[in-house]
């Protein structure tokens, strides 16, 4: 694929807003797609692919071209800083510097060796108090884990199966020349193998799927759902396991969606619809009454808790840009709270799912272990702990299953 001017452009200025932070990638690239219509899926590919990893290997390209001053500024960065950093890349990926006059200053040899003897959090393009905490949290993990978290993400599916089967969807995608194959142990999973216009297709309009990433998809079961239960989805988001919940539950028992944000649920609304999960009720949470009038009357409590997200860093390259040391021990707080309070909602008898897309232990198996310390009245009964390149090729996620036993 030739890659013109007019493509790089649109890179470069894709990348110059990005780079503020002020706006996420994803939405500075829905931007940009929906401006070029006319791009092919190769070009469409390519500029998804290479502002994402500009964006993750920012720190390492600002240094490896002589910014080892200001690896930390991204945001001063010019049009000329932008040419030298997309030069780096391409270069370092494929051995030779591309043929521009903006890259005429560029050397392989330099842009190597200065990549050798950077520190290891430049090398592994990871803010420094990030690499830190992982070093700590992690130990000799944390090197695998960051080399499987600069990884592009796979992509998945998950087929609803409130009205289709997996074959049924893979058979109708390959029809669009769009390639799937199945994921072991999970009935619900596709892998997509070649995206072609996924979101375009009669299929996802239909809502025979949504897409969910494959470690994502083994929240849900964790819940040990049957159809009847009462289920509520404290922290729901636009509603991705709400949805999940819906289908496990065949559509028979209830589902209460509660977020502190209307616009999520509104989206959630939508996509229910669409999905044909009629047993989802959206309510927004307005104060702490909201969760007190919930007490003891549901059998499963889902708390897929705000966290750090550091286990889909793949999937959100710019997200560990827009963290800080504070903003975590802030969540950590907040998980604390949450679990706590919430976690009332749940009936004697009844089961509760804590859960996080982070990789950090002390937003995971020590926030349960602590609440169970303070609470006796509960056990844990199950864990899952999805880590990127030790225990999992998808996203990073934490599961844990608790029992009630009784009463306060």
């Amino acid at each position: 694929m030739t890659v013109t001017r007019q493509l790089l452009d649109c890179l470069h200025n894709a990348f110059l807003q990005a780079a503020t932070l002020e706006h996420y990638a994803d939405k500075v690239i829905q931007q940009h797609l929906a401006a070029n219509g006319s791009w092919t899926l190769e070009q469409r590919a390519y500029f998804v692919t290479t502002l994402y990893n500009m964006i993750r290997f920012s720190r390492m390209l600002m240094w490896v071209t002589g910014h080892q001053e200001d690896v930390d500024t991204l945001q001063d960065c010019t049009r000329d800083d932008v040419w030298a950093l997309w030069g780096a890349y391409t270069c370092l990926q494929k051995g030779q510097v591309p043929d521009y006059p903006e890259l005429e200053s560029l050397n392989t040899t330099d842009l190597k060796a200065a990549l050798d003897d950077a520190p290891t959090d430049i090398q592994l393009s990871m803010p420094l108090w990030l690499h830190a905490r992982a070093q700590r949290e992690l130990s000799e993990n944390w090197p695998v884990v960051a080399q499987a978290l600069n990884q592009c993400a796979d992509n998945f599916i998950r087929v609803n199966g409130l009205k289709a089967d997996r074959e049924a969807v893979a058979k109708t995608l390959s029809k669009q020349n769009i390639t799937t194959s199945p994921v072991d142990a999970l009935s619900d999973a596709l892998e997509v193998k070649q995206m072609g216009y996924l979101f375009r297709t009669d299929a996802f309009q239909d809502g025979l799927f949504e897409m969910q990433d494959a470690g994502s998809q083994q929240i849900v079961p964790l819940l040990e759902l049957a159809p009847g239960m009462k289920v509520v989805d404290a922290c729901a988001g636009a509603g991705g396991k709400s949805l999940h919940i819906a289908a496990q539950l065949k559509n028979k028992g209830r589902v209460l969606s509660l977020d502190i944000h209307q616009h999520k649920l509104d989206t959630l609304k939508k996509r229910a619809k669409r999905a044909g999960a009629h047993v989802i009720e959206t309510r927004v949470i307005q104060s702490s009454k909201t969760i007190k009038r919930q007490k003891e009357k549901f059998d499963r409590v889902l708390l897929d808790v705000p966290c750090s997200g550091t286990g889909v860093l793949r999937r959100n390259p710019d997200a560990k840009w827009h963290l800080d040391e504070q903003s975590v021990c802030d969540l950590i707080s907040l998980q604390q709270d949450i679990l706590q309070r919430y976690s009332q909602m749940c009936r004697v008898g009844g089961k509760l799912v804590y859960a996080t897309c982070s990789i950090f232990p002390s937003e995971n198996e020590q926030q349960v272990k602590q609440f169970l310390v303070n609470n006796p009245n509960w056990s844990l009964e199950q864990e899952l702990n999805l880590l990127p390149g030790i225990s999992s090729n998808f996203d990073g996620f934490y599961g844990a299953r608790l029992v009630k036993n009784s009463a306060e």
